[in-house]
C-alpha cells in the first residue's frame, strides 16, 4: 500500500492545485460582476465559472498558439492575484470547512476512492481512437487547417480537448488523462455532497430546496463511473455533458425557486447562461436541451415580470446573455470551419468553400455511419436507416443497460405513478408542475430521432428521475418535511449501493501501484507507415484501429489523396486532392 502514496499524492495534490486554479478565475468573473463569494455554494460557483472562462481563453489562443506550458503559467498567475485579492473570503471559506466535519470526511474519502480509481489504464476505445490525438495535436501546434481530412474523427469541434490539453503539464505532461475527468467529476461531487447535507440539516423546514434534492439523487450516478476500471481515465466528452446537463438542472431550480423580479437575482440567470453556452459548444446534441431551458426560462422570466425591472437592469441583463452567447459560439464556429470548412461539422450546415473543406460526400457518408452505428452498430446502413427492424433490438440493450437506464426509467415510473396519487389527493400545486420536465423531454426525443446510443442519454434518464423524485416529494406536502427528506435520502442509498456491488462483482479493488511511476500505462500498438500519392507519410496502427499515443500524424483510415498544404510542415494542415485535381 505504501507504493500508492506517490501517485495518489500526485493527483490530490493536483486536484487541490487545479481547483484553486479555477476558482481564482472564477472569483475574478465574480469581482468583476461585483458579486462577493462568501458561501461555500459560491466558491464551487467560481470553480465552473473558472473553467468556462479557461475554454473561452483557450479557444481564442489556440487560434494562434498551441497549448502549452505559457498559457498554464499564465492562467495560474491570473488566479493567485484573484485569490490574493480574495484572501479574507478564502480564510472565512477555510474556517467554515474546518466547522463542517462531515463535508470535510465524506469529501476526502471520496477524493481517495476518486483518487485510488485514477491510476487505472484509459480504456475507452474513443480515448485511443481519436481524443487522445486531438490532445495531442493541440498540445503541438495551434488549430490545424483541415485536420479532419487527415482524420475524419480529428474534425470534431471539442473544445474540452483544450481542457485535456491545458493540463499536459508538469507532472502529467503527456498524461493528463488521469486527472482531467476525475477533476471535474469531484467539483460536481462536492456540490452534490454540499446539497445533500444541507438538504439533511434542514429537514425540518417545511420549504425544501428543489436543487438540494435533484443534486443528491445524481450522487450515486457520479460514484457509478468509478465501478469498472478505466471509467474516468479517459477523456470522453459525454462525462462532461453528464455534469453539465446536471449542472444546468440544480442552476435551473434555483431560478425557478428564488428568482423574483426587483430581487438583484440575475446572477442566478448569467450562471445558468454560462453553463447552457458551454454545454452546448462541447458537444452538439446538448444545443437542443441547452434551447428548450432557455426558451422556457425566458418565457417564466416573462411571467415573473423580468420585464418590471429598470429598462436598464433589463438591458445589461439581457445584452450579457447575448455577448455570453457569442463570446463562447462565434469562436467556436470559426474554429469549425478552420478544422473541417463546416461551422457544425459533421452537419453539412455552415460549408464555406475552401481548400481544405471536407467533400460533401464525406460529410453525407458520414452522418449515414452515425445514424446507423447509434442505432445497430456495425450494420448496413440501407438496412438500419430503411426501417425499424432495429428498434427490438435497441430495445433489448437500453433494458440491459441497468444502471444508466432501466433503474432510472424504473424509479421515473414509481415517481410519476406516487405524483399522480398525490395529485387525486390533494387539490393545491405544488409550484413544480410536469412542465419542468418539458426540456428533458424535448432532449429525449430529438436524441431519439438522431443518434439514439443510450451513453448519449445516460444523464438525461437520471435526471428525468431525479426531477420526477422531486416531483413526488413536492406534491405530498401533508407528510412531514423529515420524512421526505428521507424519503430522498433512500432513494440515493439505494442507487448508491449498487458501485459498491459492480466492484465487489467485478473485483477491481483493491488496486495496486502500477508499474509507470504508479500508474497503469497503455502499451503503444504497433506502427505501420502508409505514403499518399503526395508522398505525405502517415502513421497507421497496426491492429485495433486506435491510435492512441503514436506519433503524429496518426490516423486509422488512412486516404491515398490527403496532401500536406505545405510540405514538411504539419501544422499548415492537410487538404484532399479531389478527382480533377
Amino acid at each position: 500500500m505504501l507504493s500508492l502514496l506517490q501517485p495518489l499524492g500526485l493527483i490530490l495534490a493536483s486536484w487541490l492545485g487545479l481547483f484553486l486554479l479555477f476558482c481564482g478565475l472564477g472569483r475574478a468573473v465574480l469581482g468583476a460582476l461585483q458579486i462577493g463569494a462568501a458561501s461555500p455554494r459560491q466558491w464551487l460557483d467560481s470553480f465552473w465559472l473558472g473553467w468556462a472562462l479557461v475554454l473561452f481563453v483557450l479557444q481564442l489562443w489556440h487560434f494562434a498558439f498551441p497549448v502549452n506550458d505559457l498559457i498554464m503559467l499564465l492562467l495560474a498567475t491570473g488566479a493567485a492575484l484573484s485569490l490574493w485579492r480574495a484572501r479574507f473570503e478564502l480564510g472565512e471559506l477555510a474556517a467554515r470547512l474546518r466547522r463542517d466535519k462531515a463535508f470535510l470526511l465524506l469529501m476526502g474519502g471520496s477524493a481517495l476512492w476518486f483518487a485510488s480509481r485514477s491510476i487505472e489504464m484509459p480504456a475507452a476505445f474513443d480515448t485511443g481512437y481519436r481524443d487522445i490525438q486531438a490532445v495531442m495535436w493541440m498540445d503541438t501546434y495551434a488549430i490545424v487547417p483541415g485536420l479532419g481530412n487527415l482524420f475524419a474523427s480529428l474534425a470534431y469541434n471539442h473544445p474540452s480537448y483544450l481542457y485535456n490539453a491545458l493540463l499536459d503539464f508538469g507532472a502529467f505532461s503527456g498524461r493528463s488523462v488521469y486527472i482531467a475527468n476525475g477533476l471535474l467529476l469531484l467539483a460536481y461531487l462536492a456540490q452534490a455532497l454540499a446539497g445533500g447535507l444541507q438538504l439533511w440539516r434542514n429537514r425540518g423546514s417545511n420549504a425544501l430546496r428543489w436543487s438540494r434534492v435533484f443534486a443528491l439523487l445524481t450522487i450515486p450516478f457520479i460514484f457509478q463511473y468509478t465501478g469498472g476500471r478505466g471509467g474516468i481515465t479517459h477523456f470522453l466528452t459525454d462525462t462532461i455533458v453528464d455534469l453539465l446537463g446536471f449542472l444546468a438542472i440544480i442552476y435551473w431550480l434555483d431560478f425557478l425557486q428564488g428568482w423574483q423580479p426587483r430581487a438583484n437575482r440575475d446572477y442566478l440567470l448569467l450562471r445558468l447562461a454560462v453553463i447552457v453556452a458551454v454545454g452546448s459548444i462541447v458537444k452538439q446534441t446538448y444545443t437542443i436541451f441547452g434551447l428548450a431551458i432557455a426558451l422556457q426560462t425566458g418565457l417564466i422570466w416573462l411571467r415573473r415580470g423580468g420585464l418590471a425591472a429598470s429598462s436598464g437592469q433589463v438591458a445589461r441583463l439581457l445584452g450579457g446573455i447575448i455577448l455570453l452567447a457569442a463570446a463562447f459560439l462565434l469562436p467556436w464556429l470559426a474554429r469549425g470551419v478552420l478544422s473541417s470548412g463546416y461551422m457544425a461539422y459533421p452537419l453539412s450546415f455552415g460549408r464555406i468553400e475552401l481548400d481544405w473543406t471536407i467533400p460533401a460526400e464525406h460529410i453525407e457518408t458520414r452522418q449515414r455511419f452515425l445514424a446507423t452505428n447509434t442505432r445497430q452498430r456495425g450494420s448496413d446502413p440501407e438496412e438500419v436507416l430503411g426501417s425499424w427492424d432495429w428498434l427490438a433490438p435497441w430495445l433489448s440493450r437500453l433494458a440491459d443497460n441497468f444502471f444508466h437506464t432501466a433503474l432510472p426509467a424504473a424509479i421515473s415510473t414509481i415517481s410519476l405513478f406516487l405524483l399522480a396519487a398525490g395529485k387525486v389527493v390533494n387539490r393545491s400545486g405544488s409550484g413544480l408542475g410536469l412542465w419542468a420536465l418539458l426540456p428533458l423531454l424535448v432532449m429525449l426525443v430529438s436524441w431519439f430521432f438522431s443518434f439514439p446510443n443510450p451513453k448519449y442519454a445516460r444523464w438525461l434518464f437520471w435526471a428525468f428521475a431525479a426531477l420526477c423524485v422531486l416531483l413526488a416529494l413536492l406534491e405530498w406536502q401533508q407528510i412531514p418535511p423529515q420524512r421526505r427528506a428521507l424519503g430522498a435520502v433512500a432513494v440515493c442509498a439505494v442507487c448508491f449501493a449498487y458501485t459498491p456491488f459492480f466492484v465487489l462483482r467485478l473485483g477491481t479493488f483493491p488496486l495496486p501501484a502500477g508499474p509507470a511511476d504508479g500508474f497503469y500505462a497503455r502499451e503503444q500498438p504497433q506502427i505501420r507507415r502508409f505514403e499518399t500519392e503526395s508522398g505525405l507519410i502517415l502513421n497507421a496502427p497496426m491492429y485495433g484501429g486506435q491510435c492512441w499515443s503514436l506519433p503524429l500524424p496518426c490516423t486509422d483510415t488512412p486516404n491515398s489523396k490527403v496532401y500536406a498544404r505545405a510540405p514538411g510542415d504539419l501544422g499548415a494542415g492537410f487538404a484532399y486532392a479531389t478527382e480533377d485535381g
